[in-house]
């Protein structure tokens, strides 16, 4: 006759782990965020308040920052903008005027200055 002890199974444990990971599970599934369907929609209808601040931004801003293909990031789209924001707003405002990866310099606004790009800025990064 075999005399195998068994390793002791501790019931509760195994149910709290169980319980633990579910948990951890569900939580990761609800905290993915706004799917990237979601934030180009959400792109395309975001306009700043400011009559000529939004002039500006449908004929310059808007072409690149409303679709997902151009790489730019997205009007809105505070996760992209956070990581931008991380180097410093004079960072990307000297971005906007000399240009910056594929963004031409000025960002098509020839007439624009640093504190409407900064105004444009804060409003595509949901800022202010």
């Amino acid at each position: 006759m075999f005399n195998r002890t068994l390793p002791s199974f501790n019931l509760r444990r195994a149910n709290s782990l169980i319980l633990g990971l579910s948990l951890t599970a569900l939580l990761s599934a609800c905290d993915s965020g706004p799917s990237q369907e979601q934030i180009v929609a959400a792109a395309q209808t975001l306009t700043p308040k400011d009559p000529a601040l939004s002039e500006t931004y449908e004929r310059t801003c808007k072409n690149c920052h409303t679709l997902a293909d151009t790489g730019a990031p997205l009007t809105g789209d505070q996760h992209e903008w956070a990581q931008r924001l991380e180097k410093g707003k004079e960072t990307l405002v000297n971005n906007v005027i000399y240009g910056f990866g594929g963004m031409p310099p000025f960002g098509l606004c020839m007439e624009c200055g640093a504190e409407e790009f900064e105004a444009l800025v804060d409003f595509m990064a949901q800022q202010k």
